[in-house]
């Protein structure tokens, strides 16, 4: 009964906080903040919902970037507890205050990131999507991987996460970042041929699997296109070992993490995991992937990473970089993930 609907931005003109929603486009949602900048009143803040765009650049279309801030809810938005408040270069300490008592206000967590892409949650997402890509290029299968990752008490698989989201929603993302992943033809591509094909997931009842209502089935045309890719980029394909799956996601999911906090994008190795936890349905009795790799032993997530850069030769050269970091923490002792 409080909501109201409307086509005209005259009517927002007294909000005291306006959240954009349009997809992830950086030039539409900097036209829909010129419009605001105009429309809305002196003090109103005006809130970004986007999940990986830079909310300066948002904010720099405005003529006051003191009142922008980035809001990224977390889909479904009615559910998930967890709100990234992204705070801009030149976002005003009030509007973060006023923020975050807000996020507690309508029952959410609320975790304060500074601006990169992706922010704290899809930065790290970014690698771990990317190896559980290349592992079905390499012969896993899509189940294979989700089943490791749901074993471990993940609340859904990285392959079938993407068909819930939309297929067509990450493509959006990649492309708005080529430059970044250019260098590697092999970079997501099973999900670009998925886009290309109009499976974009859930919605369309095909995507990295066929869907019967809500029932998730295996497709084996999927396996019959990695094939295709694998043989185009000549990657070999073998069987691939549960603990190698685990590994590979896992470890470039928690390096990605270490990396956040060494630049200051996240606070402290507890955010990261909050962020993790209510967001991505990481399991809680697990502590988040921070946590969780202080419990395997940061060493040993060393170790493998390194393990990795050799064991896949131009691959692993390319992507298996330690966070400097995680090598500062094993070269010293530490047993914590903590800034050093």
């Amino acid at each position: 009964a409080l909501l109201t609907g409307t086509l005209d931005y005259a009517d927002i003109a007294e909000c005291d906080l306006v959240i954009e929603a349009v997809f992830e486009s950086l030039p539409i949602k900097q036209q829909v903040f010129r419009t605001l900048d105009e429309v809305c009143k002196p003090g109103a803040i005006l809130a970004s919902n986007t999940s990986t765009l830079d909310v300066d650049q948002i904010a720099a279309v405005t003529r006051r970037p003191q009142d922008v801030i980035g809001l990224h809810f977390f889909s479904p938005a009615n559910v998930m507890r967890l709100l990234e408040v992204v705070r801009g270069k030149l976002t005003a300490p009030e509007v973060l205050a006023t923020t975050l008592k807000l996020g507690k206000t309508i029952g959410k967590i609320p975790v304060v990131s500074g601006v990169c892409f992706g922010f704290i949650g899809n930065r790290m997402l970014e690698p771990y999507s990317r190896e559980a890509h290349r592992l079905v290029l390499e012969g896993a299968t899509p189940a294979q991987i989700d089943q490791v990752l749901t074993d471990l008490g993940l609340a859904m698989g990285v392959m079938a996460m993407h068909d819930l989201a939309g297929i067509d929603v990450s493509f959006l993302v990649r492309e708005s970042r080529r430059e970044a992943i250019a260098h590697d033809p092999s970079y997501c591509r099973l999900a670009d041929e998925l886009n290309a094909l109009g499976r974009f997931g859930q919605k369309t009842r095909r995507g990295a699997y066929i869907y019967e209502g809500r029932e998730r089935k295996e497709d084996f045309e999927v396996i019959t296109l990695a094939e295709r890719i694998a043989g185009e980029l000549d990657i070999r394909r073998r069987p691939i070992a549960t603990q190698e799956i685990h590994d590979r996601c896992l470890f470039m999911l928690i390096n990605e993490g270490i990396q956040l906090l060494d630049e200051g994008i996240a606070e402290r190795s507890g955010d990261i995991d909050l962020v993790w936890i209510n967001g991505y349905g990481f399991p809680a009795w697990l502590g988040g992937p921070m946590h969780y790799a202080e419990q395997i032993g940061l060493d040993k997530v060393l170790d493998g990473i390194r393990h990795y850069r050799k064991a896949l030769g131009e691959y692993g050269e390319m992507w298996f970089h330690p966070a400097p970091l995680l090598e500062r923490l094993v070269a010293a002792g530490k047993t914590r993930i903590e800034r050093i």
